[in-house]
């Protein structure tokens, strides 16, 4: 059965408990997540979100319970970067995971032997799969659809307002081909880059989590809309 599980799902919690004094958020929470589905993790602020959202990009570890997932990747409510760093800084830390990859398939390449080509096989599809032949052509694309196809790369984030920033950090994590995706809300007094009322469109056949504030008094996982 988990077996079978695991060939249908990209993301699954299982028991997934986490405590912070006495206080469990998440709580024996547990969830499968299929290709393509898109879900919503919705609660009122304070109510652990984010926390969840680390615990499945694996920055964060649970107390009890499984976590599996792929290759995700975590858009958190600010980036992780300071002021200091430029445009250009940002892209390239998104892609570098995609770039040491293929500088280890151009090596491998350099001295491939019988023995080596499995491992090469397996490294190259890796790539393939993850689109890193068109990793630097996806940035473009992302930045236009977000609105910073004229932002120039070598710009300084402290230069950049919050929306700007947090759409850069979008633009480089679809560019970056994770599955699935995880977006968490910025705080409320910042502009969402993924609303569904933007005007800015962007389409993935990936399944996101996304997480924001809500009214409601206990947090819970619904399909995102």
């Amino acid at each position: 059965m988990q077996e079978e599980e695991s060939l249908s799902t990209r993301l699954a919690l299982r028991g997934v408990t986490k405590s912070y004094g006495e206080r469990l958020v998440p709580d024996q929470v547990g969830r499968a997540v299929r290709p393509g589905e898109r879900l919503g993790v919705v609660g009122e602020n304070g109510s652990r979100k984010s926390t969840l959202l680390r615990l499945l990009a694996g920055t964060e570890t649970p107390d009890t319970g499984e976590v599996t997932v792929a290759a995700p990747g975590h858009l958190g409510q600010r980036l992780d970067l300071s002021g200091g760093h430029t445009v250009r800084q940002v892209v390239d830390t998104a892609l570098a995971e995609l770039r040491a990859m293929e500088r280890y398939l151009r090596a491998l390449e350099a001295e491939l032997t019988e023995e080596r080509l499995p491992e090469y096989s397996e490294l190259l599809t890796a790539f393939e799969a993850r689109g890193g032949y068109e990793a630097d052509a996806r940035v473009d694309k992302a930045l236009y659809a977000l609105g910073l196809g004229t932002l120039d790369r070598g710009r300084w984030l402290g230069g950049l307002s919050g929306g700007e920033r947090a759409r850069l950090g979008l633009a480089c994590l679809l560019a970056a081909a994770h599955d699935p995706l995880l977006l968490d809300e910025p705080p409320t007094t910042s502009p969402s880059p993924w609303s569904k009322n933007s005007n800015r469109p962007w389409t993935t056949t990936r399944a996101p989590w996304w997480s924001s504030p809500t009214t409601e008094h206990s947090p819970a996982v619904s399909p995102a809309t």
